[in-house]
């Protein structure tokens, strides 16, 4: 816990989040740092989130970030979930899936079950976190009652949030402000089921005609949600980077090493498959040995239970030139980005993809370090890269855009001309602090409309 004390704040905000530390992961930080900096603008928040999460990644350090003078509620939950993750990976570590104990002829085939797939997307609606619900709301009901609450604000996904800041919001006439981080039912990886689709479009319906203020990350997000929803208020604020994480990163890169350096998650829409056919192109290319070139993989490589990209990796033969690091708590990510030749960033082709900007963007920004960005040349990120001289974007949907990107890069590094060639200017613009500031002006707003 941070125990420096921040000025006492005037106004309360009921801030509704599953995923909060000791939770880690990305999707984390959004709602870590806004609680970190509301009550600098006199905002003082109160988080209501879940005791145990079935999500297995924990980060105690995050919690650092807390201030000392703001309450944290954790109430019990319903977690099905939980206990069928905890299997999967179990059954994975067993069957072999750690990456020092790896063959070339290892090929597991996926642990995950038909049967979970279709309880999952008919009885988990919108989400595998909906048993949360109850005890979320009752639990909020009475700190609205004791507290005086300026506003709600609900964070999603999980979108089971949403749902919970609706029903107190229905029941106390207080204003609130949904945030959405990602699509609802037009994400890539929405349950393929017309039963669903309908269900959730009504959710979403509900949630998005009866909270006060709608903010997205992106505009394309937004401008989506607008066509469909055209008569609610929206504002985006991006994901950011927190000025303050970065003072204690005094990593470099290895000498001699040219470290390509992957953070974040893989799985089926987030397919690596053409980046690693990519690399194989490139080492045929160049010639250099594992020594010299290094891919470097940090955090989730598949799905718990699946290993199609793992098989694929190892059908390539390119295991030799990989490292493949399992999560680490986000100190240590900001190292790996810190000590990383060229990162590599990467949006999968799925629908919108233009309109998505992964979070670890802008902690890429200010790591300083070269970017290759696999994603849509026509989309927001890239956009960010352009803008910020940050890097070079080739189409994530071309293996020989990858590969001629990956060579280019490669050559700068050999003429020691990679440092010179990106400035990454601008990037202030996305400090967590000033971001939160528009967040406050938001909460403002209501309070004085109420």
């Amino acid at each position: 816990m941070n125990k420096k004390q921040i000025t006492s704040p005037v106004k309360q905000v009921l801030i509704i989040a599953y995923l909060f530390p000791p939770t880690g992961g990305g999707g984390v930080q959004r709602t870590l740092k806004f609680v970190k900096y509301l009550p600098h603008f006199n905002w003082l928040p109160i988080v209501l989130t879940v005791r145990e999460p079935f999500d297995y990644y924990f980060d105690p350090s995050l919690e650092k970030d807390i201030p000392s003078n703001v309450t944290v509620y954790r109430t019990l939950s319903i977690e099905p979930m939980k206990w069928i993750r905890k299997l999967l990976k179990q059954l994975s570590t067993f069957r072999g899936n750690h990456p020092a104990q790896q063959k070339s002829s290892f090929s597991p085939r996926s642990l995950k079950p038909r049967w979970l797939v279709w309880i999952k997307t008919m009885l988990f609606i919108p989400d595998n976190e909906i048993f949360w619900l109850p005890f979320a709301v009752f639990k909020g009901y009475q700190i609205l009652r004791r507290e005086k609450v300026e506003v709600i604000f609900s964070t999603a996904s999980p979108f089971t949030d949403h749902l919970i800041a609706l029903v107190l919001s229905s029941l106390t006439g207080i204003p609130w402000v949904a945030d959405f981080r990602d699509f609802w039912v037009d994400r890539a990886n929405f349950p393929n089921s017309k039963w669903r689709r309908f269900i959730d479009r009504k959710l979403e319906k509900w949630v998005l005609t009866k909270a006060s203020h709608v903010i997205t990350t992106t505009s394309l997000i937004a401008n989506r949600l607008k066509e469909i929803y055209p008569h609610q208020h929206y504002s985006v604020i991006t994901n950011g980077f927190d000025e303050e994480d970065f003072q204690m990163v005094n990593t470099h890169p290895p000498e001699g090493v040219f470290r390509i350096t992957y953070t974040g998650i893989f799985n089926k829409e987030q397919n690596p498959a053409k980046i690693f056919q990519a690399f194989q192109n490139f080492i045929n290319k160049t010639g250099a040995t594992p020594e010299k070139i290094r891919l470097r993989l940090v955090g989730q490589l598949d799905n718990p239970g699946e290993f199609e990209n793992l098989n694929f990796l190892k059908q390539l033969m390119i295991d030799d030139y990989v490292e493949i690091i399992p999560y680490l708590p986000h100190e240590e990510v900001l190292k790996e980005m810190s000590s990383a030749t060229v990162l590599l960033l990467l949006i999968g082709e799925y629908p919108y993809n233009e309109g998505v900007m992964t979070g670890k963007i802008f902690e890429y920004l200010r790591a300083k370090r070269p970017i290759l960005a696999v994603i849509p040349p026509k989309g927001v990120a890239a956009e960010v890269i352009r803008e910020t001289n940050a890097g070079m974007v080739v189409d994530t949907s071309c293996i020989n855009e990858i590969t001629k990107g990956l060579l280019t890069l490669y050559e700068l590094y050999l003429q020691g001309n990679l440092e010179n060639q990106f400035n990454r200017i601008h990037i202030e613009r996305y400090e967590r602090k000033n971001l939160t500031a528009e967040l406050s002006k938001i909460f403002e707003q209501l309070s004085e409309n109420a």
